[in-house]
């Protein structure tokens, strides 16, 4: 409507797209890590985990397969981990593997499915008592490709008691 009165410079100033496709427009000109949680980022104000100035991995969980995130752990460490699927309705489960040969795989947060009403942002924590990893499981059975954003952090028994 507005169009004829505007100047072709002004028109490519503006950028249009669908509720579905908001926060995927951000990320072209905000990083995902200062967009606020309400428009499809990891921002909250008030957070005590993490900051803006904290890296966000971005990866594609393509249609009906898996992804996986592995954040290695070191002796008496606690890993902090959010996670955000754009487009939702994926199963999400949390292991940790030991490095040492014969040691058990601990289930940290059983897979379960994650509605679309549900929070928006996956969090969690595991002390690990020693060396290994913990994985993270996002299992995508839709026929659509999701986004997947990802930070994490890996603090000493000494930084965590501080």
């Amino acid at each position: 409507m507005m169009s004829p009165f505007l100047t072709q410079r002004t028109k490519s100033k503006f950028t249009f797209c669908s509720p579905a496709k908001t926060a995927e427009t951000l990320f072209r000109y905000i990083a995902p890590e200062q967009v606020p949680v309400q428009f499809g980022g990891l921002y909250k104000e008030d957070d005590t985990e993490f900051s803006t100035s904290d890296g966000v991995t971005e990866l594609t969980v393509k249609p009906s397969s898996k992804e996986t995130v592995e954040i290695p752990a070191t002796e008496n460490s606690t890993v902090v981990w959010e996670l955000r699927v754009l487009g939702w309705e994926v199963s999400y489960g949390v292991e940790f593997t030991p490095d040492a040969e014969g040691g058990y795989t601990v289930i940290v947060q059983k897979t379960r499915k994650v509605p679309a009403n549900e929070e928006p942002i996956m969090k969690g924590s595991f002390k690990a008592g020693e060396p290994g990893k913990v994985v993270l499981i996002v299992n995508n059975p839709t026929s659509k490709k999701k986004k997947l954003l990802c930070r994490f952090k890996v603090k000493s028994s000494t930084e965590s008691s501080a």
